[in-house]
């Protein structure tokens, strides 16, 4: 190996390490801001955001609720009169919607206008569409 080859060598590991390091970061800070987002489903959406200008938002959400302390048919209605969707119930606990357009401020806003949120999870895709797919 060549002293040529070998710094190219290090150069594309310093390079791929410092991709590593700040995608790092911004996957610690992401959570830091977004302590109830699922990480997946942040970066899919912001992908999708970013990537395509004309994204419909089109996202599958699962929404936790608390079992001991939140009536989920009071949630169940409240999601359905914010959306004008009605959200499956999951295991007593979790409401299953799909929605378009729903970005990432949205995802925000919910988070902040419902506190009892435990967690929020689910996947986005490119084409929107009604079926349910987790």
């Amino acid at each position: 190996m060549t002293n040529q080859d070998a710094n190219r060598d290090e150069t594309s590991y310093s390079n791929a390490n410092k991709i590593k390091v700040r995608y790092q970061e911004f996957l610690n800070e992401s959570a830091a801001l977004y302590p109830k987002l699922d990480q997946r489903l942040l970066i899919d959406i912001l992908r999708f955001e970013t990537t395509y200008k004309d994204w419909e938002g089109s996202v599958m959400l699962k929404i936790v609720y608390p079992t001991d302390r939140v009536d989920i048919g009071s949630k169940k209605d409240w999601i359905y009169s914010r959306y004008q969707r009605v959200p499956e119930v999951d295991e007593n606990r979790t409401l299953r919607v799909k929605l378009i357009r729903m970005y990432l401020e949205d995802i925000e806003r919910l988070l902040a206008d419902d506190p009892d949120i435990e967690y929020v999870t689910g996947s986005a895709t490119l084409a929107p569409t009604d079926a349910y797919a987790a």
